[in-house]
């Protein structure tokens, strides 16, 4: 048996029962890369509710907004509140609903 001589650009690879072929190194990895996904589309839509009407007379909430979260087609709900805690929806202050409803036109920003 003789050694076959390979250049050092080229890797065997077998295919099937019996056979090699010579490939590029690193073309394979190249065509198995995955193209990246696109992030999902978030929309958020606010409307303002009357802190009176849905808190009652003795509330210290001074805005009141129901968001609606729609991702992928799927809703969900949030409520936020400014008050004297400051901005934080019924799902916690770190809830992605917050930050578009305090953008809202007209609110006063809290100032520590």
């Amino acid at each position: 048996m003789s050694k076959v001589k390979k250049s050092p650009a080229l890797t065997s690879s077998v295919t099937g029962p019996g056979t090699v072929r010579q490939v590029k190194a690193g073309s394979a990895a190249r065509k198995k890369t995955a193209t990246r996904a696109l992030p999902p589309v978030v929309r958020f839509v606010i409307t303002p509710l009357d802190p009176l009407r849905k808190c009652g007379a003795g509330t210290s909430v001074q805005r009141l907004y129901l968001v609606r979260e729609t991702v992928e087609g799927k809703t969900r709900f949030h409520l936020v509140f400014l008050d004297r805690h400051g901005w934080y929806c019924e799902h916690g202050r770190t809830c992605p609903a917050v930050a578009p409803a305090r953008k809202q036109k007209g609110h006063i920003a809290r100032v520590s």
